[in-house]
């Protein structure tokens, strides 16, 4: 008895690795998604904020010439 469950064990070890493996790879792509998510986020932000300082900046030399 003992021997018939260490065999299927070992047969079943690489399509548990197999499986661990699949499922590690889509936490890496969908980590490496979100992470692209959130710098197109910070990028917009920071291009938001450089468009806004120059209008700030033209609209200061109108007003005070």
């Amino acid at each position: 008895m003992w021997r018939s469950w260490a065999a299927e064990d070992l047969e079943r070890g690489p399509a548990w690795r197999a499986g661990i493996d699949r499922k590690l790879g889509i936490i890496r792509e969908t980590y490496a998604m979100l992470q692209a998510e959130a710098q197109a986020g910070r990028a917009e932000a920071l291009e938001l904020s450089i468009v806004l300082l120059i209008v700030a900046e033209i609209v200061m030399a109108i007003v005070w010439g």
